[in-house]
């Protein structure tokens, strides 16, 4: 007997994605996506089962739109965040 899904309830925004639904929320086919995310576009997988989370890929994706706010310019993981993409450079 398969064992049922677990459903989130309709308020609640699911943070853990799959790579097709990263792609979905950036707007771009599976194939793009992981082109982008080979380019070091989009983040790689940092949670466990290979999910990708909604929160840094939306972090990204303000990045590349350029939209910066004060907040973030103050936020310490947004400052690692750069740090860290200076040093793969």
């Amino acid at each position: 007997m398969p064992k049922p899904r677990f459903e989130l309830p309709a308020n609640i925004t699911r943070r853990g994605l799959t790579l097709a639904q990263a792609a979905e929320l950036a707007g771009l086919s599976e194939g793009r996506f992981a082109v982008a995310r080979a380019k070091g576009e989009y983040p790689k997988p940092t949670l466990p089962g290979g999910r990708i989370d909604r929160v840094l890929l939306e972090k990204t994706m303000d990045r590349l739109s350029g939209i910066v706010s004060a907040e973030e310019e103050q936020d310490p993981l947004a400052a690692w965040e750069r740090k860290r993409h200076a040093r793969q450079a």
